[in-house]
């Protein structure tokens, strides 16, 4: 028996080990490296969804003030209305301009809409309804998420006080009546800022951009056009009127 071998055959394979252990170790390096990249695709991720969650939110946030404007609107509370614009907010109606909540917006809404009960949601007068595509809402929020523009369509009952001495005309006001009232239909193009301070959204400008207007009232089935002059006067000498009146070059740009 060739001691020799034998001997050879029981001792460690110190050079196989080594190689096992270097390989080990590099291997381990590779894992440790890509340990950061992997993880860079996972918060790209998360930023993702944040984002996109964070969108749909806002958006939520803009339906949800626009139904609140609605209902205001539609039951005749137009001072809590005016608390959803921002300070130096505006309103483009019936070719004026009203400038600042607390001035222009209030006139509006407090003194002119309140005097002639406008606002009322309504059906579509017959005849007049919108195409399928302008009713289709739309709201776009800023990349930054800062601030917003939407599309809504309406359909309200507006009216007016009638300027008359007449005694009969007189008493109907007491009762509430002495009204010329009327259907108008069309979109509402709004823009909206976030408050930075508690994130909720504030209207910084809304424009009724009317598309037809209607002798109609509710129950009636039949309906007729109606031209309702603009304003042609500002305040103060027209005491509920805008503070600045559109040009046809204005009005053009708006659509």
């Amino acid at each position: 028996m060739n001691i020799f071998t034998s001997k050879s055959n029981n001792q460690p394979d110190t050079g196989r080990r080594s190689f096992i252990w270097k390989a080990g170790a590099a291997i381990s390096a590779v894992m440790a490296t890509a340990v950061p990249t992997m993880s860079k695709p996972k918060k790209i991720e998360v930023d993702w969804l944040t984002g996109k969650l964070g969108y749909r939110e806002d958006k939520k946030q803009i339906r949800k003030l626009h139904h609140t404007y609605e209902t205001l609107l539609d039951r005749g509370n137009y001072k809590n209305l005016a608390e959803l614009f921002v300070n130096d907010g505006e309103v483009i109606f019936n070719g004026g301009v009203f400038k600042g909540k607390d001035k222009g917006i209030k006139r509006l809404f407090c003194n002119h809409f309140r005097s002639g009960m406008t606002g009322k949601m309504i059906m579509p007068a017959p005849g007049f309804e919108l195409d399928n595509e302008l009713h289709q809402d739309k709201v776009e929020i800023a990349t930054d998420r800062r601030s917003a523009t939407a599309q809504f369509s309406y359909s309200i009952q507006v009216g007016s006080p009638i300027i008359s001495d007449s005694v009969i005309i007189k008493m109907a006001r007491l009762q509430g009546e002495g009204i010329m009232k009327w259907w108008e239909g069309g979109i509402y193009n709004i823009s909206y800022v976030k408050d930075l301070k508690d994130g909720t959204w504030k209207i910084k400008r809304l424009e009724y951009m009317t598309l037809s207007k209607a002798d109609y009232k509710p129950g009636r089935s039949y309906a007729k056009p109606i031209d309702i002059p603009t304003f042609s006067k500002v305040y103060p000498k027209e005491p509920a009127g805008p503070d600045k009146l559109l040009t046809l070059t204005n009005q053009f740009s708006q659509v």
